[in-house]
């Protein structure tokens, strides 16, 4: 992929998000991004791993997940187009990831070094704030989902779910949308069945 091409698909990625950045700060990144395809089931990081980059969502879906002691799938969060692909915990501390993050379909981003990152950021305000920003939806995403747990019983959990997530529901596995929301695929299913019943 040429530069030019990166610098529409670094664009449009911040584009969706709503940030809107000079060209000096896109070709910074353009130089230090490099595309990836993962087809469906390939890990963009596995448990274990130390986290040394970050990724930009081009194309599909990923979910981040572990496996607790009695040898559950636990999935934490899951990430779409317009989204970053981020171990921040594992980053920050330097040590192995606790959670693997997997592709769901195939998928296509653009991939940067964390340290070749930080160091375009410093100086650049424009990319220290969207550093910030991404750091602050991090934060922002799992404290809601903490929340949630203490506070909304499974079926609010799955109308947040289908507000934060919209469309996202028919693109992943009913048993990885259970486990996101603490509860059996079968007990999905009856809140499915209630919400049509009620509409």
């Amino acid at each position: 992929m040429n530069e030019n091409a990166y610098n529409v698909l670094l664009a449009n990625f911040f584009k969706s998000k709503g940030i809107s950045l000079d060209e000096e700060s896109i070709s910074l990144l353009s130089n230090i991004s490099k595309s990836r395809v993962l087809k469906k089931d390939m890990f963009f990081l596995q448990e274990g791993e130390k986290s040394t980059e970050i990724g930009f969502i081009i194309k599909g879906v990923f979910r981040s997940y572990y496996i607790d002691k009695s040898g559950n799938d636990v999935t934490k969060y899951f990430y779409a187009e317009g989204e970053i692909l981020f171990s921040y915990v594992a980053y920050l501390s330097q040590k192995e990831s606790m959670y693997c993050i997997q592709a769901l379909e195939d998928c296509e981003i653009l991939v940067v070094k964390i340290s070749d990152f930080e160091k375009i950021v410093e100086g650049n305000y424009e990319l220290l704030l969207f550093y910030k920003k991404m750091i602050d939806k991090v934060l922002v995403i799992k404290e809601e989902h903490a929340i949630s747990f203490k506070l909304l019983d499974s079926g609010k959990r799955y109308k947040q779910f289908l507000n934060i997530y919209p469309g996202l529901e028919a693109r992943i596995k009913q048993c990885h949308l259970a486990s996101y929301l603490g509860i059996t695929p079968v007990s999905l299913s009856r809140i499915r069945k209630k919400l049509n019943f009620n509409k």
